[in-house]
């Protein structure tokens, strides 16, 4: 295969390559022009942005239904292990790398109208270069260890995107606590790193993918969930995804739409093969549970961004729901279509806090231009706003003729071809996610677009600039049934092509009726003002909360003591140790001082005394020997005749 690829698909390796490193290129340039030229980075980023798009889609239709091509690069080498950064080019990445590279150049592009004269342009174009790199490297990685590192760059460069706004507490808390649940997450993605290799001695998805399930692939794949558990926000680590509302709105748009919390559900998708039916089943009621809870908590959000961000929580589950129901083609198929709307969602809802902000300075009004309850009427004064919002929340909706229907039937159909009771509960949680869809989404347009004009009506509301409508018209299309399937209500089209998949029709035209039917009713709901809200849900069920209480009351003990042990036992050893050594050192030089000194000091004094003596012997004088003589001869006598 490799020999093949190197001779015959020089051009895509060119291709592909470029369409990684392109955006790379584009934050380096960023980082390297001066402040006093940043605008000219407002122009490069967005160039470089479309050229890795225009590459990704060359690689797209020159590529697309032909047969798997590796691309191999041997990265380090470790005893006689080689470890290599391969590429991986299938159908599954080109869609991939096309869906991330048109949705970056397009919020690059969107990003020139809305971060106008912010003061760090420079380091946001970068790391949203640098983003768009690391999410790229995630989708080509055809190793678990590099795609390992792409993951924390992506995890890294979030961080920096979310907390933009430095000036904002918030903004800083909100990245922080983004990192740190998605380190959390990382745990279990290391873990099943360490799994991986003692047990297949290889980082390779294609190797890995192989062979019968067996219980170490079950704790290894539940490890690897646990990381896509932290990246695409499920329950119970969901907790940062509506908090990072307080980074700019594009970066929301970037990483809710094809990035980030993308990349969980794409690596399941990629690894699918890996999980074991236990793992599947465990992705299937997390991803239920999450998709109940985003949607009950949407329902009752009154942030524009937030609601977007719950509906994000809860689509995302519903993927899993499909991955877990054994179809992940399903999941793809949502992916894709949850990547145009949901941009475009996140695009409109940037373009009306982008309009109230400059309505608000021209006519000195100070009110949150997050809070739907605030607006209300802009459909007058942003109709080309209103357009694309509206087309985009009929496909999140799930209503017939758009992209966002197909894709649902899609994962219907994937719990509908299960049997058991759990399935008919899991069907059953999938249709409340779908009524709840209906009502949050219409609930966010009549508040914001038809209800009754509130603290904007007299402010002078103009549409955005031409720069940022562009990108919404593009999503918006790509809302629409067509990007899917050529039939408005057969999912099975181009990317199902070789499938014999079908949605039954009794399902379609139920599914139908429901959507429509939930549709009428929330007209009548919220035009006639009787909605209401619960603390329970705007919190997110107090999952917040409780994670509070858990640090407070059962990790606060926990700190206490290991500072205990810390303070006392590890610094009291250390102390002690070092005190018993100081004693120690002070006994052995009084030792030596006074008694290993002094006895060498009491032999060279003795020495010294004899040597003295007997050099008084020995003066010189004659009358010294003469009595010396008469002294040893007396001495002499008394010893004799005694």
């Amino acid at each position: 295969m490799e020999d093949s690829f190197q001779h015959a698909h020089g051009f895509l390796q060119t291709v592909v390559l470029l369409t990684l490193f392109l955006p790379l290129i584009s934050f380096a340039l960023s980082i390297i022009i001066s402040y006093r030229y940043a605008w000219i980075v407002s122009i490069s980023a967005p160039l470089f942005l479309l050229a890795s798009a225009v590459c990704a889609t060359i690689a797209l239709f020159s590529q697309w239904n032909a047969p798997d091509v590796l691309m191999k690069f041997n990265w380090f080498t470790l005893g006689k292990d080689v470890f290599s950064a391969d590429l991986l080019i299938s159908n599954l990445v080109l869609l991939m790398l096309f869906v991330v590279a048109l949705i970056s150049f397009l919020v690059h592009l969107y990003s020139v109208g809305y971060m106008a004269g912010d003061k760090n342009i420079k380091r946001y174009f970068a790391m949203l270069g640098f983003f768009t790199f690391s999410m790229q490297g995630i989708v080509l990685s055809d190793s678990l260890l590099v795609l390992f590192v792409f993951w924390e760059l992506v995890g890294f460069s979030s961080y920096l995107l979310i907390g933009h706004y430095s000036e904002s507490i918030n903004a800083g808390r909100a990245s922080k606590k983004a990192f740190i649940l998605n380190r959390i997450g990382d745990i279990g993605f290391l873990v099943c790193l360490m799994l991986v290799w003692s047990n297949q001695h290889s980082f390779n998805i294609i190797e890995i993918v192989g062979g019968e399930p067996s219980e170490w692939k079950t704790y290894a794949s539940l490890c690897l969930f646990f990381g896509v558990v932290g990246k695409s926000a499920q329950f119970p680590l969901f907790t940062w995804l509506p908090d990072a509302m307080e980074g700019p709105t594009p970066v929301s748009a970037l990483m809710h739409a094809a990035t980030m919390v993308a990349a969980g559900v794409y690596l399941v998708i990629k690894v699918f093969p890996f999980f074991t039916p236990v793992t599947l089943e465990v992705i299937t009621i997390i991803g239920l549970v999450t998709a109940l809870i985003g949607g009950f908590s949407a329902l009752a959000q009154f942030d524009i961004k937030k609601i977007l961000a719950y509906s994000t929580i809860s689509q995302l589950g519903l993927m899993l729901i499909g991955a877990g129901a054994s179809m992940p083609e399903a999941a793809l198929l949502h992916l894709l279509t949850h990547a145009f709307f949901k941009a475009c969602l996140f695009l409109g809802a940037g373009a009306v806090i982008h309009s109230l902000h400059q309505a608000q300075r021209q006519a000195h009004a100070h009110f949150d231009a997050q809070d739907i309850r605030c607006m209300g009427g802009l459909s007058k004064k942003l109709r080309w706003t209103f357009a694309t919002f509206v087309v985009s929340g009929a496909s999140l909706a799930g209503i017939p003729f758009f992209s966002g229907f197909l894709s649902k039937e899609a994962l219907l159909t994937s719990v509908w071809m299960q049997q058991g009771y759990f399935s008919a509960i899991v069907f059953l949680g999938f249709a409340i996610v779908s009524v709840l869809t209906v009502l949050y989404t219409y609930r966010l347009v009549y508040f914001v677009f038809l209800g009754e004009s509130r603290m904007v009506k007299e402010l002078p509301v103009t549409e955005i600039p031409l720069i940022m409508r562009i990108p919404l018209t593009i999503l918006a299309v790509g809302s629409f049934w067509f990007v899917v399937s050529w039939s408005p209500f057969d999912f099975s089209g181009w990317l199902f092509e070789y499938s014999k998949t079908r949605a039954p029709i009794e399902l379609t035209i139920g599914s139908s009726v429901i959507i429509l039917v939930t549709l009428f009713f929330s007209t009548k709901i919220y035009r006639s003002g009787v909605a209401h809200t619960s603390d329970v849900l705007r919190n997110g069920f107090y999952v917040d909360s409780f994670y509070n209480k858990v640090s407070l009351y059962a990790l606060t003990p926990i700190y206490r003591a290991t500072l205990f042990l810390d303070r006392k036992v590890i610094d009291g050893g250390i102390h002690f140790s070092v005190y018993a050594q100081v004693t120690f050192a002070h006994v052995v030089a009084w030792v030596d001082r006074q008694i290993v000194d002094g006895l060498v000091h009491l032999v060279a004094g003795v020495a010294s005394g004899i040597g003295s003596l007997i050099r008084s012997f020995q003066g010189g004088k004659i009358q010294h020997y003469v009595y010396w003589a008469v002294f040893a001869i007396i001495i002499f006598l008394i010893c004799v005749l005694k």
